[in-house]
């Protein structure tokens, strides 16, 4: 029972994986700032380390983490800065939802939201798993967001699911991060090799 290749240990030690990876996805994203390079290491390390069976979790997240964090910093940032926008503008029209531009407007926010939303879910996935300059990210992007309408909602339903589950039973952030992006990723790579021809 106690084989390192047993089914047993096998699942304890992607259990374990797991649990190393949530732990580092919540202290790397700490600063806020850096969430974005958590998570595209997050994503990178779930699929290699505990689908595929690559490498090691703790220096696989850490390798990738130090490689994406400058391109994710400026892309956090300006997400950061259209939830705001979006944000205020419906805070301070919520009151006056008997004018009809406040309920186009409050309406199309939320719309909006929702698109950046399902942009964020791809975009720093794409980031840890592949190398792509700005214009194929923008274009792969695209066609994530609105080609794939009923795995988006899935996508979203889940991460519904994690940030529930992780706000009313915190001990289960110890596993709901790495959770969310190893099932996640069953929806995803499937879309990505459709979109993008990369070899694993």
């Amino acid at each position: 029972m106690f084989n390192q290749d047993s089914t047993f240990m096998t699942i304890l030690n992607k259990a374990a994986d797991m649990v190393i990876l949530s732990v580092l996805w919540c202290v790397c994203s700490l600063p806020l700032l850096t969430i974005g390079a958590s998570s595209s290491a997050l994503y990178h390390t779930a699929v290699k380390v505990i689908r595929q069976g690559r490498g090691y979790a703790f220096s696989t997240f850490l390798t990738s983490f130090r490689q994406n964090l400058k391109q994710t910093i400026p892309l956090t940032l300006l997400l950061a800065a259209f939830y705001a926008a979006l944000g205020a503008g419906i805070y301070l029209l919520w009151p006056q939802t008997e004018s009809m531009f406040a309920n186009i407007y409050i309406i199309f926010s939320l719309l909006c939201i929702l698109v950046l939303l399902t942009a964020q879910l791809h975009l720093f996935p794409l980031i840890g798993r592949l190398r792509l300059n700005r214009r194929e990210l923008i274009t792969v992007l695209t066609r994530l967001v609105f080609g794939h309408l009923g795995k988006n909602i899935l996508l979203i339903c889940l991460l519904a699911c994690a940030v529930e589950a992780g706000i009313y039973y915190p001990p289960l952030l110890f596993i709901v991060p790495a959770g969310f992006s190893l099932l996640g990723s069953f929806l995803q790579e499937p879309m990505f090799h459709r979109h993008i021809n990369y070899e694993d």
